[in-house]
């Protein structure tokens, strides 16, 4: 259930300018609706305020704000209620009183019964709707739109908001049932302008009143700005005469100038409590002054520089921490600013280590709750989680287990120190559904709880919670930087969506760069380089990765999990690349930083990377030892398609190359039972057929992935698949087409940055690379560096001619040397000169290592 929400009408603010020629047009003559609709600082809720509280009796003013209610019908219906009832005028017999103290029922039926009990009240109310416009939640939108329906007779509607509702207003206006009170007429008058600086303790002139009145434009928030710069001793004159000069907004300007006259304490305060909102005891704890509260209080009467929150809270003006960080000089040409932010330093890391250990040292719960809630998003944007996870274990784990946003919060703690997460999804275990009065905050730490949650388990199947980051683009940058790192998650993990993700992300990043949020950097770029791997652009994942690498080791972050998954590409990347001994470091590298905190898809992936790197360097045999074992220790951990059928081609390769058919085979249906039947299975079995010798057969598997009638999880199962076709075009005499093939092969490889299927290439296909590189090499590098990628030099130097490759073939038989001479038609003399030069080539000084090379190097199949 919602607390009880602030239903008592607002104290009007010091000073205050009645408006009768405004009263009048909210007077009950009969209209419906009234819309009261504005920007900021309008005096929209001053006029309201004074009108309510100046009600007769009779006609009495009920008050309910709905940005507590804003994101669900169950709360916006209590919201309402709750106001109601708390009215004098509603009789005790009502039956809204009986509605109140109702359990759960279907938000359909409650909404009903309100109307009903609306309807017979025997005393019309007025029923200020205050922030209309907070409320956005499609249910909460319908719970609204019902009441404006109906319109009960016993209620007449006030929405306050500072722009259009999304209800069916119009229409009402066509019919004229609807009074508006818009920014033109909240404006105020010179008369007005005058009156309010009067107010204010100033003594203007007729002609000062009309000039601040037309620098001002008459917006209420604004003379009364102006006032409080006034009231600091500065010459009216000289100051609407700047005001006049200035090219600044007119609220820019005359922040600048109130605090520009405010005392370096003051300013201090200000710059001590930053945008977001605090209670006295917070504030406190930031500024290190008992009287925080009551100088708040102060400041929001005098200055329009604070606004009074409701339930004890204080909200600095939004351009006032932007004012105080730039070193403003005054027009004396001094240091406007000589307090606490004109010797800021560069980073807030230590200051707000200095406020958690305040915090910390006393045993105010209620304040610790305060201090994560208020910093709890900075935190996590610059890699403060030990500090955050000391907050919450001081505050126990009952507090933080019946706490969603504390809950959530140990979630990402426990994540980022390698800790097993608290549940299986993006929701961690304990947590249940998101709460209906949640707001913007907590949907966005849900759901980057769920992404981070992915990131460092290598769970691509998550899913975590939506989020909507326009909502968050007006809150603090590290809000809205967190709320489009989980929007380009969730479309990268969910909706499937590579461009959406990125640039998402990439705006991300871009805010935390600004705002120096490193490990919120390292985050969104190692996530920018998942996008680009799950999309096969690997020049683009292993750029990302670098770059995210570069981050991690400059923060101290390099055991932080998504410097794992980082590492992980760069290995995977480098692999393709076929750069095997590169890969073999990263991926070396990777295991011993993560330690016992990897989690085992990482641990698979890493150990199955460097166990094809070994492949690809020469240790074939050991190679594939390496990748069958990380399969088998996987056991039945849940992988992607994209992750099963990655790894497993690998493993595939390294077991046909080494003549291993059955280890091949127990590979296909390892991936077949994972994720049934995909391009990759095909491709595999297409490998089957080619190394029998079956070239026809293996040309007709892959034609389905080459026609786009199965697709491919991976990019790069293409270019296997035309190598496969090109090899099987020249088995059947046809060399134009395998050709062809050929060089759609390299330009799609080129395209992704993948070098390894041709460094590996056998047979028919390395035949068609080297001739195809013979003539043109020089003028396509791709073709010439594909063939030659960091292969071990004894691949490349040890060429057999057709002789000693045909004698290779048989030395593997049980023919003795006379047999295989005979066999092929030569003499034992050159029988046995032959199998020599292959020994010499070879490396070896018998027929049993020279088979076992052979297989190693892929001369034998």
């Amino acid at each position: 259930m919602l607390p009880i929400p602030p239903t008592a009408i607002p104290a009007l603010p010091d000073p205050f300018v009645p408006r009768s020629r405004l009263l009048a047009a909210l007077q009950d003559d009969g209209g419906d609706v009234v819309l009261v609709c504005a920007p900021a600082g309008f005096g929209k809720t001053a006029l309201l305020a004074h009108w309510a509280r100046t009600a007769p009796p009779a006609s009495p003013v009920v008050w309910a704000d709905l940005h507590q209610g804003a994101e669900a019908a169950e709360s916006i219906w209590q919201v309402i209620v709750l106001a109601l009832t708390a009215c004098p005028a509603i009789p005790a017999d009502s039956a809204l009183h009986e509605l109140g103290r109702r359990g759960s029922s279907p938000t359909s039926v409650l909404v009903g019964d309100l109307l009903s009990g609306l309807a017979a009240l025997p005393v019309r109310v007025a029923l200020v709707l205050h922030d209309v416009h907070e409320v956005v939640a499609p249910a909460a939108l319908a719970v609204l739109g019902a009441l404006l329906a109906a319109r009960p007779a016993g209620v007449r509607l006030v929405l306050c908001g500072r722009r259009d509702p999304p209800l069916s207003l119009g229409a009402l206006r066509s019919v004229g049932r609807l009074r508006e009170v818009r920014a033109a007429g909240l404006r105020f008058t010179v008369e007005e302008t005058g009156e309010m600086l009067r107010r204010a303790g100033l003594h203007l002139d007729e002609a000062q009143a009309t000039e601040a009145h037309a620098c001002t434009g008459g917006w209420p928030a604004g003379v009364r700005l102006l006032g409080a710069a006034l009231r600091g001793g500065s010459d009216p004159t000289a100051v609407l005469e700047r005001f006049a000069a200035a090219l600044d907004p007119v609220a820019d300007f005359l922040v600048r100038e109130v605090l520009d006259v405010l005392p370096a304490a003051d300013r201090d305060l200000l710059d001590a409590i930053g945008g977001g909102p605090v209670t006295p005891r917070l504030a406190a704890l930031l500024s290190g002054r008992s009287d925080a509260g009551e100088a708040l209080e102060r400041l929001a009467r005098e200055t329009g520089l604070v606004q009074r929150l409701s339930r004890a809270g204080f909200r600095v003006h939004p351009l006032v921490p932007a004012h105080l960080h730039t070193g403003h000089v005054g027009p004396g040409g001094g240091a406007a600013l000589p307090g606490r932010a004109a010797r800021r330093p560069a980073a807030e890391a230590e200051p707000l280590e200095a406020v958690i250990r305040n915090a910390l040292r006393g045993d105010d719960a209620a304040l610790l709750v305060e201090v994560v809630h208020r910093f709890a998003g900075r935190l996590l944007a610059t890699g403060g989680h030990p500090a955050l996870a000391r907050l919450l274990a001081r505050l126990g784990e009952k507090a933080v287990a019946d706490d969603p946003w504390l809950a959530l919060c140990s979630a990402l703690t426990r994540i980022e120190a390698g800790l097993e997460p608290a549940g299986d999804g993006p929701a961690p275990r304990g947590l249940g559904p998101t709460p209906a009065e949640a707001g913007p905050r907590l949907t966005v730490l849900r759901s980057i709880t769920g992404v981070f949650a992915a990131a460092a388990t290598g769970d691509l199947g998550a899913v975590p919670d939506p989020v909507d980051p326009e909502r968050s683009r007006r809150d603090a940058p590290e809000w809205a930087a967190l709320a489009l790192a989980a929007a380009g998650g969730r479309a990268m993990l969910v909706d499937g969506h590579p461009s959406a993700a990125t640039a998402a992300l990439e705006e991300a990043l871009e805010l935390a760069r600004l705002h120096g949020f490193g490990y919120l950097e390292m985050q969104c770029l190692g996530l920018l380089g998942s996008v680009a791997g799950i999309s096969g652009d690997y020049p683009a994942m292993t750029t990302a990765a670098a770059r995210a690498d570069a981050v991690a080791i400059a923060g101290g972050w390099e055991a932080a999990p998504l410097a794992t998954a980082v590492r992980w590409m760069l290995a995977y990347g480098a692999l393709m690349r076929a750069e095997p001994v590169e890969a073999h470091r990263l991926a070396g590298e990777a295991l011993r930083r993560g330690g016992t905190a990897l989690r085992a898809r990482y641990v698979f992936a890493l150990r199955s990377v460097r166990g094809a790197a070994l492949f690809d360097a020469g240790q074939r045999r050991r190679g594939l030892q390496q990748m069958q074992q990380a399969r088998a220790d996987l056991g039945a951990v849940h992988l992607s398609p994209v992750q099963a059928a990655a790894l497993a081609v690998v493993e595939h390769k390294a077991a046909s190359a080494l003549g291993r058919p059955e280890a091949a085979r127990a590979v296909v249906a390892w991936l077949t039972d994972r994720i049934g039947l995909c391009a990759e299975v095909v491709l595999m079995r297409a490998w089957a057929e080619q190394s029998a010798g079956r070239d026809a057969q293996a040309t007709a598997l892959v034609e389905p992935i080459l026609d786009g009638t199965v697709p491919p999880l991976l990019p790069h199962t293409v270019v296997e698949a035309l190598l496969v076709e090109a090899s099987g075009k020249v088995s059947d005499g046809d060399v134009g087409t395998a050709r062809r093939t050929l060089r759609d092969a390299l330009s799609a490889g080129a395209s992704l940055g993948v070098v390894r299927p041709f460094a590996l290439a056998a047979g028919h296909a390395r035949e068609l690379l080297d001739e195809h590189l013979d003539p043109i090499g020089a003028a396509e590098p791709f073709a010439a560096r594909a063939p030659a990628a960091d292969r071990p030099p004894e691949y490349r130097s040890a060429r057999l001619d057709d002789t000693e490759v045909r004698l290779l073939a048989r030395l593997p038989s049980s023919l003795s040397m006379e047999q295989i001479a005979e066999e092929l038609r030569m003499s034992p003399t050159e029988a046995s000169t032959g199998v020599r030069a292959v020994y010499r080539k070879l490396g070896v000084s018998s027929r049993r290592t020279a088979v076992s090379t052979a297989y190693e190097r892929g001369l034998l199949r």
